[in-house]
């Protein structure tokens, strides 16, 4: 999992990629929780790929640029899961999910 900045994730949207992306905080405690699950994800797809995983995933840190964050994303809370295929956002979703979870939101 790679931690990226909003122009990176600009970039990912703009290009059509498919991507899982982590909205959290360092200081935030579930925000953690979904960190783990999300890097046992990250694994299945890895595992599960004959060739390239069919989503990355990716983090941004909410406080790194708090008005896109806000304003373009609009995120209230953390963490917060978005899934972007295409380029297009098809699934938002506030609050810890666990991997089986989204997995099945990936199939």
């Amino acid at each position: 999992m790679e931690q990226i900045t909003t122009e990176q994730l600009k970039q990912k949207i703009n290009n059509g990629e498919n991507f899982v992306l982590d909205l959290f905080a360092t200081w935030c405690g579930p925000c953690k929780i979904m960190l783990y699950n999300l890097e046992k994800v990250n694994e299945s797809l890895i595992s599960e790929s004959t060739s390239s995983p069919k989503y990355s995933i990716y983090k941004l840190d909410i406080d790194s640029d708090r008005e896109y964050v806000v304003n373009e994303l609009q995120i209230r809370s953390v963490p917060t899961i978005k899934i972007f295929k295409e380029g297009k956002e098809v699934f938002s979703k506030p609050g810890v999910m666990t991997a089986p979870e989204v997995l099945n939101l990936l199939d």
